[in-house]
C-alpha cells in the first residue's frame, strides 16, 4: 500500500479519535458532573425523548401516537423546570430582567421559576390532545375548565416576567454589537407571545374542548406541540450553551427563534380550522383584544366564556339564542 494512503488513513483516524474524545468530554461536562446532578440528568432525559418523538413523528406518526412519549416528553419538561427552580436558587430575586433576551449576564429566577407554569399548560394540552387521556381529562370538569378557561388566573401564582425589562435594561445587559439584533428578536418574540397565548393556548383547547379537531388536524396539532417543546424546554439548554460559550448568542436566539416560529407550518396546514370555527376564533380574538387591558377585564371575559362554553357544550342555551353564539 502507498505510504501517502497509509498516513493519511492513520491521520483521519487519528482526528476521528480525538473528535470522539471531544466528543465525550462535552457530554460528561454538561450531564455527568456532580454538581447539580438531578437538573443534568433529567435535562438528558428530555433531549433524548425529544429525540425520540422527533423521530417517531416522522417516522411512523401512529407509532408515535401511541407512544410513551406523548406524557413522558412534556412530563420530564415540567420536572426539568422543577428541578431547574430548586437548583438555582442562587441566581438573582430581585432582578427585574428575565436574562434570556440579551447576551450578557444570567437568567432571572424569576425567569426560572415561570418556566414551570408554560411547561405545565405544555404538558395540559400534550395528554388534552391524546385520546386516551381526553376522556379523563373532559370527564374530570375541574381541571378540563380551570386549565381551557383560567390558566392565567393561575398565572398568579407564579413570578411573572416581562419583556419591557429586559428593553428598558439594553445599555447593562447588551453588547454594543447585539443590541439592534436582541431590540427586534425581542419584539418579534413578544408579538408572537400574544399570539401562542391566545391561539395556540385558547383556541386550540376551546377547539378540544368542543371536541371539533379531526384526526388529521390533531397530527399536526403535535408537530406543533413538538415545535413547542423545544421552545419551552430546550430554549433554556440553548441558554446554558451560550453561558458557557459553546455557541454564540445570536445563534442561540436565532434556533430559539426558528423553533417558536416553526409552529406556524402546522397553522398553515391547518388554516381552515379558524374558518371553520370562525365562532371560537372570534371569541379568542375578543380576548386578544382584552390582552392590552387590565388583568381584570381579562379575567372577567375567561369567566363569562367559561360559563357561555359550559352552557353551549350542556345544551342549556335556548336553541333559538344558541345557534346565534355558536355554529353547533
Amino acid at each position: 500500500m502507498d505510504a501517502g494512503v497509509i498516513e493519511t488513513s492513520s491521520g483521519f483516524a487519528v482526528d476521528t479519535i480525538q473528535r470522539l474524545g471531544r466528543f465525550v468530554k462535552f457530554l460528561f461536562h454538561l450531564f455527568f458532573q456532580r454538581k447539580f446532578i438531578v437538573h443534568r440528568l433529567v435535562g438528558l432525559s428530555y433531549l433524548i425523548q425529544y429525540a425520540l418523538s422527533f423521530y417517531w413523528y416522522f417516522k411512523n406518526y401512529e407509532t408515535f401516537k401511541h407512544s410513551f412519549v406523548i406524557w413522558s416528553l412534556p412530563l420530564t419538561g415540567l420536572v426539568q423546570s422543577i428541578t431547574a427552580a430548586l437548583t438555582f436558587t442562587f441566581l438573582s430575586r430581585t432582578k427585574t430582567d428575565p436574562g434570556y433576551y440579551s447576551d450578557r449576564g444570567t437568567l432571572s429566577y424569576a425567569f426560572i421559576v415561570e418556566n414551570s407554569f408554560f411547561s405545565g399548560l405544555l404538558l395540559f394540552q400534550w395528554l388534552y390532545y391524546s385520546d386516551f387521556f381526553y376522556s379523563y381529562i373532559n370527564n374530570s370538569i375541574v381541571i378540563d375548565n380551570l386549565i381551557v378557561f383560567l390558566p392565567y388566573i393561575l398565572r398568579q401564582l407564579w413570578p411573572k416576567t416581562h419583556f419591557r425589562d429586559s428593553l428598558n435594561n439594553s445599555d447593562k445587559n447588551k453588547t454594543a454589537p447585539n443590541k439592534n439584533f436582541y431590540f427586534i428578536v425581542t419584539m418579534i418574540t413578544k408579538m408572537f407571545y400574544v399570539w401562542a397565548k391566545h391561539y395556540i393556548g385558547y383556541f386550540l383547547n376551546y377547539v378540544r374542548f368542543f371536541d371539533r379537531a379531526n384526526p388529521q388536524q390533531i397530527e399536526y396539532i403535535y408537530l406543533l406541540l413538538v415545535f413547542s417543546a423545544f421552545a419551552t424546554t430546550i430554549s433554556v439548554f440553548l441558554h446554558t450553551l451560550k453561558f458557557k460559550g459553546y455557541i454564540g448568542p445570536r445563534t442561540s436566539y436565532i434556533i430559539y427563534m426558528i423553533s417558536y416560529l416553526s409552529t406556524f407550518y402546522s397553522f398553515i396546514q391547518i388554516r381552515s380550522i379558524f374558518f371553520i370555527h370562525y365562532d371560537l376564533t372570534l371569541y379568542v380574538l375578543i380576548g386578544v383584544i382584552l390582552n392590552f387591558q387590565s388583568l381584570y377585564y381579562q379575567h372577567v371575559y375567561q369567566i363569562c366564556l367559561l360559563i357561555l362554553f359550559n352552557a353551549h357544550k350542556f345544551h342549556m342555551i335556548p336553541s333559538n339564542i344558541d345557534h346565534r353564539l355558536f355554529l353547533y
